[in-house]
């Protein structure tokens, strides 16, 4: 019976105690073990697109997890600050504003740290994106096959009748429209 008691007193430790930056933290955490695991299992993928998508998404859950914490903490602490005199206010404003502290961090403050740190710690472990590297200039063509190339064909097609026509589609966008898409 002492596991039992253990996660009773776990559970309800937990069901008192919760704050939402504990909740987004456990999820940054497994979705930082999860997602590379998942992203290297992939037998489709090129092996240095897996290592490259893998340790990417590892390293924005590790950037995630301390700015989750920073963001909903700050916030908290700003609420108690402004809601001092009543104590059962003050705590449900520290709730919703560390509620609000975790959504900011996950709407600017993490996509900002991520864009300015990761491709750096990337180029520092000597991994770069696969369109990044550039293959192109190792590649020669031989003057006769560039003789022998295949021309593009001639068509008569006028690319000024139709300036919005999109890539997707093969009708132009313009003009009326009468039912269906």
């Amino acid at each position: 019976m002492a596991i039992t008691d253990l996660i009773k007193r776990t559970c309800k430790s937990l069901g008192e105690n919760n704050k939402p930056t504990y909740v987004v933290m456990a999820i940054a955490a497994v979705k930082g073990i999860c997602r590379p695991t998942f992203t290297m299992m992939d037998k489709t993928e090129n092996p240095e697109t897996k290592k490259y998508t893998a340790l990417r998404e590892g390293l924005t859950e590790v950037i995630a997890i301390p700015a989750y914490w920073g963001c909903g903490e700050l916030a908290g602490k700003l609420a108690k600050k402004a809601f001092n005199s009543d104590k059962a206010l003050a705590n449900r404003a520290e709730k919703n504003l560390m509620f609000i502290g975790v959504c900011t961090a996950a709407l600017f403050v993490i996509p900002a740290l991520c864009s300015v740190a990761i491709k750096p710690i990337m180029h520092k472990i000597g991994l770069k994106a696969p369109e990044d590297k550039d293959d192109s200039k190792n590649i020669t063509i031989p003057a006769e096959s560039k003789q022998n190339a295949i021309s593009k064909p001639q068509t008569s097609f006028n690319n000024n009748l139709y300036p919005r026509m999109s890539t997707f589609t093969s009708r132009p966008q313009i003009g009326l429209r009468v039912g269906g898409l």
